[in-house]
């Protein structure tokens, strides 16, 4: 974010300097102001400027002036639709808590909402600020809209909004401004150059989640009466409860010896177990137990509703003596509310300082938990939580090793271990997967027109657009330095040949960093198990398929012969290549951007959710 751009600058050329600075921020979101000046100007051409350093409109926020109407037919109303028209991203201040900004947030569907520093600043002392900022996070996580917090400038700042749910921020107690030109720097700031962003493992956003429904298991709890154990039988229950939990590495094993061993301990009438999605300001029901309460199944509710989400936001585990008669109290959809009273435990489940879900425990009638059960459930809380953090941990570090570091595609080593499983699960129901090989055409003219910065820029375009041309549930796996493979499942021939075509393509369309050549590709393809009884087989014909390609001019798709006993021993070379390493260069943080002028870097402050961010 350019938070002190040199006044002697045209706004125009200082918003061409910050796209220049994409090659070193990717794939990180590059916030570009757009003040009401180059909004009005007929001179601004947003997607021309992005031509030249190869910018992908995706990766662009322009920050909308704080002044001026946006409504349709306004100059930055008709502003914003060109700029969303054209693929870019639109960022938009927050005005302050009241619920009059909000229609500035309906009018223009912001993919980012900044809060300026002086909003944030009155948290820690306000609880009217507080609860405005509850509302502003609910109201904005319904409509797609990602918070970034400015001025974070110490602890206490930070875990306000950590503690209110805010996912992102930007200020001093983060990191030290950053800057390309030391000219404009100021003590405090931080001087770098392009090769920090290189050093810098990137903490990528992904697109938010959008699927309304969840997977939810229902589990069945004993039959027989449960009584409630001495504490020298509840201190053996727990032990087996570790020691099972931290066996596991699969979160909905964990949750599934919970809801076997829990029960047997502890009456109750009904359990549930939610996961916190920060994306979208929901819990959702991965478990449920007990009599009238299949009614939550599937249906995620926002955090801030209902007891659950009330006790949750606390941070604490809860003993509500009777549900009926609590403010927070909401009714469970599809279900008819009357007068029987019910006990409820409420045990956010806490990993350090990541609430990563909750769990909820009925009694019939009121009062009906002690102080000594709302300890044991919290025992059993913790233990549960420590293990499924450690089993998302643990999955976060087997995608990381299975997945380039530059382009977030599968790399080789997903090859090796999953080859084998994809090809015996399409012989089993006998389908066929098309396989494409390709390769981009003289590449190192890109690394010795715009260096290595312009050709990992290039690597990454071409992951995006091939990911952008497949389906979804089809893979595609860097097999090289610039060599890429897509599996097609249930594609034949004809199937494979069409994508392949709309690929090459792709990418011979796609934006490229200018100085330097378009990117073309050959491609070849293949069939398993037509052009081979294995994938390497197949893989084979698609590598000679692609250097005929080559051969006849490049920038063209080529079809592998007929499979022959021979296949394997003609291909010129090894197929299967290691992925050469290469520097990655993004922030370490949460979205952001820089220029060659005073920058800071955002950061994530939530308390981590289930799935990772880093690629």
């Amino acid at each position: 974010m350019i938070s002190r751009p040199p006044s002697d600058l045209d706004p125009i050329a200082l918003a061409q300097r910050a796209l220049d600075s994409a090659q070193q921020t990717s794939p990180a979101v590059l916030f570009v102001p757009c003040p009401q000046g180059i909004a009005d100007s007929g001179a601004f051409q947003p997607a021309q400027l992005a031509t030249r350093p190869g910018v992908v409109p995706s990766e662009v926020a322009w920050t909308l002036p704080r002044d001026g109407s946006i409504d349709e037919g306004s100059a930055i109303g008709d502003r914003a639709a060109e700029l969303r028209a054209a693929g870019f991203l639109l960022a938009l201040e927050a005005e302050g808590w009241p619920t009059v900004g909000h229609e500035r947030i309906l009018a223009v569907r912001p993919d980012y909402l900044l809060l300026r520093a002086e909003l944030v600043a009155g948290l820690r002392d306000s609880l009217t600020a507080r609860a405005e900022l509850a509302g502003l996070i609910s109201f904005a996580a319904r409509l797609d809209v990602r918070l970034i917090a400015r001025g974070v400038d110490d602890q206490a700042t930070a875990m306000t909004l950590v503690a209110l749910g805010v996912q992102f921020g930007s200020g001093e107690h983060l990191s030290a401004p950053l800057v390309l030109d030391g000219a404009v720097a100021v003590p405090g700031d931080q001087v770098v150059g392009p090769s920090w962003f290189r050093q810098h493992e990137p903490r990528k956003l992904e697109a938010p989640e959008r699927a309304a429904l969840v997977a939810t298991r229902v589990a069945d709890l004993p039959e027989h009466a449960v009584e409630a154990p001495a504490d020298d039988t509840f201190a053996h229950a727990l032990g087996e409860i570790a020691q099972r939990v931290q066996a596991e590495h699969d979160p909905m094993r964990i949750l599934n010896v919970i809801t076997e061993l829990l029960p047997r301990i502890m009456p109750m009438s009904a359990l549930a177990i939610f996961d916190a999605s920060w994306e979208t300001d929901t819990l959702r029901p991965l478990v449920v137990a007990g009599q009238d309460i299949e009614a939550l199944r599937d249906q995620p509710f926002p955090m801030s509703k209902g007891i659950t989400g009330w006790a949750f936001m606390r941070g604490l585990p809860y003993n509500c003596d009777n549900t009926v008669a609590h403010p927070a109290a909401s009714t469970v959809p599809g279900t008819e509310r009357d007068d029987a009273t019910e006990s409820l435990l409420v045990i956010p489940l806490v990993a350090g300082d990541h609430r990563i879900g909750v769990l909820d425990v009925w009694r019939n009638g009121a009062n009906a938990f002690s102080t000594r059960d709302l300890e044991h459930c919290a025992l059993v809380a913790h233990v549960t939580a420590a293990a499924w953090h450690n089993a998302q941990l643990y999955h976060q570090l087997e995608d990381r090793a299975r997945t380039d570091s530059l382009t977030g595609l599968h790399n080789t080593r997903w090859w090796d271990e999953m080859a084998a499983q994809e090809a015996a699960r399409v012989l089993r129901g006998g389908a066929e997967i098309g396989v494409l090989l390709l390769d981009l055409d003289h590449f190192k003219r890109v690394n010795d027109t715009g260096g290595h910065a312009a050709g990992d820029r290039t690597l990454r375009n071409v992951a995006r657009t091939l990911r952008a041309a497949v389906r979804t549930g089809d893979e595609v796996v860097r097999f090289g330095g610039e060599e890429f493979l897509i599996l097609l499942h249930e594609s034949g021939m004809d199937g494979a040949l069409r994508v392949a075509e709309t690929v090459r393509h792709a990418v011979a369309t796609m934006p490229h960093p200018e100085p330097g050549p378009p990117v073309t590709a050959s491609v070849g393809v293949a069939v398993f198990p037509a052009n081979g009884p294995t994938l390497d087989d197949a893989v084979r014909a698609a590598d000679l398929a692609m250097y005929r390609a080559k051969a006849q001019g490049r920038n063209r798709v080529a079809a592998a012969e007929p499979a022959q006993p021979s296949t394997a021993a003609a291909s010129p070379r090894r197929v299967r290549r290691t992925a050469v390493p290469t520097l990655t260069f993004a922030l370490q943080a949460a979205p952001t951007c820089t220029a060659e002028h005073r920058s800071s870097l955002s950061t994530d402050l939530r308390p981590q959710p289930h799935s990772s961010d880093v690629p």
